[in-house]
C-alpha cells in the first residue's frame, strides 16, 4: 500500500522523470542482453548442442526496472531539483 500511495502523490515532473529513466534503463537492459548472448557465444563456441539465447520481453523489462531503480534511486534527485530549477 506504501508504492501505491508514494506512486499516486508523485508530481507530473517525477512522473516524467521516471519514464525517462526507464526509457535510458530499457536501452542499458537490450545492450546488457546482447553482451550476455555475445559472450555466451563465445564461451559456448560454435556446438550443435547449444541453446540459443533469445531477447524475450520478460527479461528485457525486468533489467530495465532494475536499472531504472538504480538510476532513480542514486541521481533522481538531483535531476528533479535540476528540472524544477529550469522550468522556473
Amino acid at each position: 500500500m506504501k508504492f501505491a500511495k508514494w506512486l499516486y502523490n508523485l508530481s507530473g515532473t517525477d512522473q516524467l522523470i521516471i519514464i525517462g529513466f526507464f526509457a535510458i534503463g530499457l536501452g542499458l537492459s537490450y545492450f546488457t542482453i546482447l553482451v550476455l548472448r555475445l559472450w555466451h557465444q563465445r564461451v559456448q563456441g560454435s556446438s550443435n548442442y547449444t541453446h540459443e539465447m533469445r531477447v524475450t520481453p520478460f527479461g528485457l523489462v525486468g533489467i530495465a526496472t532494475i536499472y531504472s531503480t538504480i538510476l532513480y534511486m542514486s541521481i533522481g534527485d538531483f535531476i528533479t531539483r535540476w528540472v524544477t530549477e529550469l522550468s522556473q
